[in-house]
């Protein structure tokens, strides 16, 4: 992706920060995949780990994931990379969510649907616009859903209420996510059905994240 193809004329990599208040939404899976699916384009990646557990930096201690991880202090080379994927630290302070946010042509709220999911992306999305990020500058990606599932429905119902951009996109729950950290591989590196499955989600949510950049504004409208 060269300048010139930037959405919205912006010089340098495009940047995505995946940030949330709660563990366990599948924040690093969604880091990790989004950045596979874009190197698998043809895009050079760093994905920038700034979780303080390294959760990304242990996936790719097999050499095998096709781009770049690498820590925070690491953004000083970021206009190396066609892409910057940024892993936040599980619940960041208001002032370092901020920072990232700001920094981010795009940040991405993962959230499971059950309570707990749905709370933190509230919170965090309030956190947001308080700050003065815009509604346009985030969303919140639906994981860990049966596809389809009232679950599904009425999370989306939810947070639409709530005023928060909700991507079209999900990604499913599947052991398969936890095999593939296990084997610190890309899920489509496993070669089960429901693998390919789970690596068509983080496909179509990519897809759609690219779209949103391209579009600008009115794609969240």
């Amino acid at each position: 992706m060269s300048d010139s193809d930037a959405p919205g004329g912006r010089v340098g990599p495009l940047v995505v920060a995946v940030a949330g208040l709660k563990g366990g939404i599948a924040k690093t899976t969604t880091c990790i995949h989004l950045a596979g699916v874009l190197a698998d384009a043809g895009q050079k990646v760093l994905l920038a780990d700034g979780d303080r557990i390294r959760t990304s930096t242990s996936w790719a201690r097999s050499g095998l994931l096709p781009f770049t991880v690498a820590p925070v202090s690491s953004l000083a080379r970021a206009r190396d990379y066609d892409v910057v994927i940024l892993d936040t630290e599980g619940g960041p302070d208001n002032t370092e969510l901020l920072e990232f946010a700001r920094t981010a042509d795009l940040t991405l709220l993962p959230t499971t649907p059950d309570i707990n999911g749905l709370d933190g992306a509230v919170q965090t999305a309030e956190i947001l616009r308080t700050g003065g990020v815009t509604t346009d500058k985030f969303v919140c990606l639906l994981t860990m859903i049966r596809p389809k599932g009232m679950k599904e429905i009425l999370a989306r119902k939810a947070l639409q209420d709530q005023g928060i951009t909700v991507m079209t996109s999900a990604v499913r729950l599947s052991e398969a996510f936890r095999d593939a950290a296990n084997s610190a591989v890309l899920v489509r590196d496993l070669k089960t059905d429901i693998a390919q499955k789970c690596w068509k989600d983080y496909e179509a949510v990519t897809t759609e994240l690219i779209h949103r950049l391209s579009q600008g504004p009115e794609a969240s409208a």
